[in-house]
């Protein structure tokens, strides 16, 4: 009895320094994590969005503000003309092929000082105007809001610009009752001047918003 005891034990001594013998084994072939699974993770705070194509930071939106420095400040990010709003509250709807008239509007252009894109108090009556007719007479019809600079400064910014401009007098139209997707925008910078001039008075004239009626295709 004595003798079967003894050899079980040392059986079961023998079983267990396998064991550990093993697990040591195995725990050498493993790969170290590091920092353990208790490690912490670093927090670093959010991000700034970032222009891709210059590889800086883009300048926080600022509506209805201006840049110290004139048209001459570099740095703004450039801006397509072919695509309207340049992606900040772009209309939704797509107004391919619809009829543009840029008569009806015409006296209402909105002008704005120089290197700003804030609506003037002297303007906003314009604006009302043009609320109350696209309300009463144009229902089912768009406005789109061009953007234009004098030539002053390098394209880029006065692309930069005149999207301001639009933007500043679309959020005017919107705050006036207008749908903000039949107000589509587009900025030309100085690609388009109303006056060839290169004086004050010329200068004036290209510092705009101007808005064009549009009207489905085969409508009145």
């Amino acid at each position: 009895m004595k003798l079967a005891k003894s050899v079980y034990l040392l059986t079961v001594a023998l079983t267990l320094s396998a064991t550990l013998v093993g697990c040591k084994k195995g725990l050498d072939k493993t790969t170290s994590i590091p920092g353990g699974r208790n490690a912490a993770i670093a927090d670093s705070g959010p991000t700034q969005p970032r222009d891709i194509d210059r590889g800086g930071i883009i300048p926080p939106f600022n509506p209805g503000g201006n840049n110290p420095g004139g048209n001459n400040v570099t740095g703004v990010p450039g801006f397509d003309p072919t695509k309207g709003d340049a992606g900040i509250g772009q209309a939704k709807g797509d107004f391919t092929g619809w009829i543009e008239n840029p008569d009806e509007f015409a006296n209402q252009t909105v002008y704005f000082e120089f290197d700003k894109s804030n609506v003037k108090p002297s303007e906003v009556g314009k604006l009302e105007e043009v609320a109350k007719k696209m309300k009463d007479a144009f229902k089912g019809k768009a406005l789109r809001i061009e953007g234009h600079c004098d030539e002053r400064g390098t394209e880029e910014y006065n692309r930069a610009l005149g999207d301001r401009r639009a933007l500043s007098v679309r959020e005017k139209l919107v705050q006036l009752g207008l749908d903000p997707e039949m107000l589509p925008t587009i900025t030309y910078g100085e690609e388009k001047p109303a006056d060839p001039g290169h004086d004050d008075a010329a200068w004036r004239k290209n510092r705009r918003g101007q808005l064009i009626l549009l009207s489905p295709p085969g409508s009145n």
